[in-house]
């Protein structure tokens, strides 16, 4: 997993954000394989030399973006689990937890789409964070899967699916994100009324804010 940016200054650490922002901003509505630099740093509103104090390439920018979005994803997943302990539910709350911040900010949404298609690492990075989950079902026994590697991209893939699904219209009705996790669960060998209470849980408790 990469390492986390060293600390900066408050002032350089204010404006990495506002590139970042203005970055994850121009992606939310253009490919991120065709946005340039020049583009970004007009986002940003900043002069040429201060996008390139912060970032060589693009290639650094982007990696930097994927990094950000999924690091702040995975606290917010983090936070609202809270004490839940069973694996499978975490997963389910986790991919549900996806959907609902694509249907509820689809600028998040494409951006992210938009960074994976072009950035590797955020595939890896994704993979990371289910890694303990999934591991912890096997050994307990709620998971008979015969490949960690092809079960991780069962699950990131059906994220990213998913999100799709959402952002072009085909997954309006949010019953889409209960059976999209209850299909993950069941690929991973739990019952299947055991998978749609776990997924109905991690739905509600998803929303139970809203």
């Amino acid at each position: 997993m990469t390492s986390p940016p060293k600390k900066l200054p408050p002032k350089r650490e204010r404006t990495r954000v506002q590139i970042l922002k203005a970055a994850l901003k121009l992606f939310a509505r253009k490919d991120a394989g065709e946005a340039s630099i020049s583009d970004v740093i007009a986002e940003a509103e900043i002069a040429n030399g201060t996008f390139y104090n912060h970032f060589k390439t693009k290639e650094e920018l982007l990696e930097a973006s994927s990094l950000a979005m999924i690091e702040s994803l995975a606290s917010e997943v983090e936070t609202i689990m809270g004490d839940l302990d069973d694996p499978a539910e975490r997963m389910a709350l986790a991919g549900i937890y996806f959907f609902k911040k694509a249907r509820m900010d689809s600028n998040w949404a494409w951006a992210l789409i938009r960074i994976a298609a072009v950035t590797p690492r955020m595939s890896d990075m994704l993979l990371s964070y289910p890694l303990r989950d999934l591991q912890k079902g096997v050994t307990s026994g709620k998971f008979t899967i015969e490949s960690t590697e092809t079960a991780l991209g069962l699950f990131v893939g059906s994220l990213h699916y998913g999100i799709r699904n959402i952002l072009e219209g085909r997954a309006k009705n949010k019953l889409h994100d209960r059976e999209m996790m209850t299909l993950v669960l069941r690929s991973f060998g739990v019952d299947i009324e055991i998978a749609k209470n776990l997924a109905s849980k991690g739905f509600e408790r998803a929303w139970k804010e809203d």
